[in-house]
């Protein structure tokens, strides 16, 4: 047998003072993968706080075994992953294959249907999720490999599994409330960015590009402007997730729209002063997974 070697880094790792292994029964974990990165958080149900938080950075994964190859290399002496008792287990799906639908137009007997029209489902297994706080329904698919294996870590507990653009769309929704009546919201990522647009307090796009360059980014940002008619001296943009202040997407972007703000950790949930070393900015979907049903 090949021995694997590790082609990961652990970015970060936080673990809260108040995290107890004898009250795992109480906390719920969070699993967010892709081809680029994996990410634990834990929060404890019982007061809503985030309590732990990793993060993996992959390379050169291409193939679903190669993928399944590191995480078992990261769980092979992680205690805490390999713990079985969790109140609940969500896994977030992070890819571009998903679809959003009017809650008004969903069967659930068509759902291959629905995603075929844009991706390709095949060996694929395809899942939904009602979006909590707008009328739709999201449908995506992973792969098959990935959730048998994390379905074989945790025998014991129904793994609930989650498009990232759910608990992204929902966390918006609820966290600006309050925001202007057309405004824009992206996470970004080493090499791709969602953009969600919210207009009249309703949800009117969401989708992931692509992107190599800083003037990618900045491409398919103006096009979805454009496609909207959106205004950029009047539309704001508020980031989360791989981009800072002094990046140069950050610096690019601002030459062409006037109101740009980073955005902040969900309102809902609390942290420790441990969690004061990471940006308020990143993470907001893995957060928000702690809120999806």
């Amino acid at each position: 047998m090949l021995q694997s070697h590790a082609s990961y880094k652990l970015n970060q790792k936080i673990k809260d003072d108040k995290f107890n292994v004898d009250h795992i029964s109480q906390y719920n974990l969070s699993l967010q993968v892709s081809t680029d990165l994996f990410r634990v958080c834990v929060t404890d149900t019982a007061n809503n706080r985030c309590l732990f938080l990793e993060d993996y950075q992959f390379s050169s994964i291409q193939f679903p075994s190669q993928l399944l190859d590191q995480l078992e290399l990261i769980y092979d002496d992680h205690h805490i992953l390999q713990a079985g008792f969790w109140k609940s287990i969500k896994l977030s799906i992070k890819n571009k294959s998903f679809s959003l639908i009017p809650s008004s137009l969903f069967d659930k007997d068509y759902v291959k249907d629905y995603l075929n029209i844009n991706c390709t489902v095949k060996g694929r297994e395809v899942y939904y999720y009602k979006q909590n706080t707008t009328d739709s329904v999201n449908i995506f698919s992973a792969d098959r490999e990935i959730i048998n294996w994390f379905n074989t870590k945790y025998p014991h507990k129904s793994l609930k599994v989650f498009h990232y653009t759910s608990p992204f769309i929902d966390g918006v929704m609820i966290d600006q409330s309050s925001e202007e009546e057309k405004s824009m919201y992206i996470v970004t990522e080493k090499n791709s960015l969602t953009i969600l647009v919210k207009r009249n307090k309703k949800l009117e796009f969401c989708n992931t590009f692509n992107y190599i360059t800083t003037e990618d980014f900045v491409y398919f940002v103006m096009f979805v402007f454009d496609q909207l008619k959106l205004n950029p001296e009047t539309t704001p943009i508020v980031l989360w997730g791989e981009v800072t202040p002094d990046s140069p997407i950050y610096t690019k972007l601002y030459k062409y729209i006037r109101h740009i703000s980073f955005g902040n950790k969900p309102s809902s949930l609390s942290f420790g002063y441990q969690f004061d070393e990471v940006f308020d900015h990143k993470f907001y979907d893995l957060y928000n997974m702690h809120f999806c049903e």
